[in-house]
């Protein structure tokens, strides 16, 4: 899931991109926190207060910073090279996403195979799974089997299978005309969700990537268009737009009308973080400081497997009543650390050596 972003983190390197403000791409200040923040979000979401913890918001988080970082990246490698390299791409992601998915998948498998986790998995829904296809499984009739929202990830690896390559064919253009070409493909999205609630109501709108992909595409915006790490004089929000940004957020969550949630929602929320990230990524003093904890940083380190594992982990301990959540967390912790130092960052070292060779033309 979105947290898939550790390839934001490459080796110290100074580039120029085509807006010509050099940059180090080592580090994005605020991210890490943000990231971190869109994963507790979630995780304290289906502790059991979702109704006060709007776990959907950490994934439309996760969203946008998908988007913003994978297009900020294909930009510098553009800038720098006149030209991306798709394949090298596409192997970063294979790297980044499968191991951890598949391992878990293991696992839930496992576990469900000796009765610690009550789920019939069948090899139907464990391609489906595979294949990146469960958020589309409902309409074939045969939903998930495995307690792992798997839905987000796809949405996400739809984005990063057609993208890159629209990227590489438009980047010839200037930021603002291929920002105003995303923010179409944005008005584009809400109206298949007005028509779609129009004609089955809420149905699948929530997890369908074609209804929901403009929440990753509000990231790109921000990516090609006044960008804070690119772009000399990027727009800086005031405390004002903060606020207003703010507040539209909590309007968000607080109306609940199906039609207002199915629908115009998610527009108004990635139109809000194009603030909010704005303003994050360049905020200094005590903001700056908040969102730049080291506690927060390991968070974020193990975001992605931390999503993955969370939910088998509770259905896992489900017995243990009230200490169900503290010992699926501790567990699941325990997972994605593990995870983190004996695959996820041995093979980041190969995405970092893929991705440094793409920024320099080697």
């Amino acid at each position: 899931m979105a947290a898939v972003l550790d390839e934001a983190r490459p080796p110290q390197q100074r580039v120029v991109t085509g807006a010509g403000k050099g940059m180090s791409v080592s580090r994005i200040p605020g991210i890490d926190g943000l990231r971190a923040l869109a994963i507790l979000i979630v995780m304290v979401s289906h502790a059991g207060l979702g109704r006060f913890i709007p776990g959907g918001f950490g994934v439309t988080i996760f969203f946008f910073l998908s988007g913003y970082l994978i297009t900020t990246l294909l930009r510098i490698e553009y800038g720098r090279n006149g030209r991306i390299n798709l394949p090298a791409f596409y192997m970063r992601r294979v790297l980044r996403i499968l191991p951890p998915l598949y391992l878990t998948l293991a696992l839930v498998v496992a576990l469900a195979l000796i009765g610690i986790i009550n789920v019939a998995v069948t090899p139907v829904n464990l391609a489906l799974d595979t294949l990146f296809l469960t958020n589309y499984a409902g309409v074939l009739g045969l939903p998930s089997s495995t307690p792992i929202p798997l839905w987000s990830l796809d949405v996400e690896e739809h984005f990063y299978l057609l993208f890159p390559a629209c990227f590489a064919a438009l980047a010839l253009w200037r930021g603002s005309r291929i920002a105003r070409m995303l923010g179409a493909i944005c008005l584009l999205t809400l109206l298949v969700r007005i028509a779609t609630f129009a004609i089955i109501g809420e149905g699948e709108i929530y997890y369908w990537s074609h209804t929901r992909i403009d929440s990753i595409i509000f990231g790109a915006v921000l990516a090609v268009w006044q960008n804070p790490m690119l772009d000399e004089e990027a727009w800086r929000p005031r405390p004002m737009h903060v606020a207003a940004a703010l507040l539209v957020i909590a309007l968000t969550l607080a109306i609940r009308a199906p039609a207002f949630r199915e629908t115009i929602r998610y527009t108004l929320q990635g139109a809000a973080l194009f603030v909010l990230f704005s303003a994050a990524i360049q905020a200094r003093g005590i903001v700056a400081r908040l969102l730049d904890q080291r506690w927060l940083r390991i968070v974020a380190l193990l975001s992605y497997t931390l999503y993955l594992v969370h939910m088998p982990m509770l259905v896992a301990t489900r017995s243990l009543g009230l200490w169900s959540v503290p010992t699926a967390y501790l567990l699941a912790f325990a997972w994605a650390a593990a995870m983190y130092v004996f695959i996820e960052r041995p093979l980041a070292r190969r995405r970092q050596r893929s991705l440094r060779k793409a920024v320099q033309g080697i």
